[in-house]
């Protein structure tokens, strides 16, 4: 698979509007969003997407695998630590822009 056609980027353009949303509700929050093609460089066909909250150190990691392109699996932690790998799976049609504000709110704050 080429790069420019991973899931992660439709993926990341939902972030983004939800971001909007949360900066103007929360301005406090200030939610960063990347891209990471690490494990993709690393041998294994997949690509993350974090979402970072500097100020509080906590972070949503998601992981899109090639050969599970319509599920993603998350977990909630800190930017300090590495993942527990105790990820959580859902659909990737399940993250709207809805759900990825109320991840935000819940794993952010």
């Amino acid at each position: 698979m080429k790069i420019k056609d991973a899931k992660i980027y439709p993926l990341s353009d939902i972030a983004k509007l939800a971001q909007a949303q949360i900066q103007q509700d929360f301005p406090e929050l200030d939610p960063i969003i990347g891209i990471s093609h690490n494990l993709r460089n690393a041998g294994f066909a997949a690509d993350t997407l974090t979402i970072d909250n500097i100020r509080n150190d906590k972070r949503i990691v998601m992981i899109v695998f090639d050969d599970q392109p319509e599920q993603v699996q998350y977990e909630y932690c800190r930017i300090s630590q590495d993942p527990n790998f105790e990820f959580t799976i859902i659909a990737l049609n399940d993250l709207t822009q809805d759900q990825f504000y109320a991840m935000m709110v819940e794993a952010l704050n």
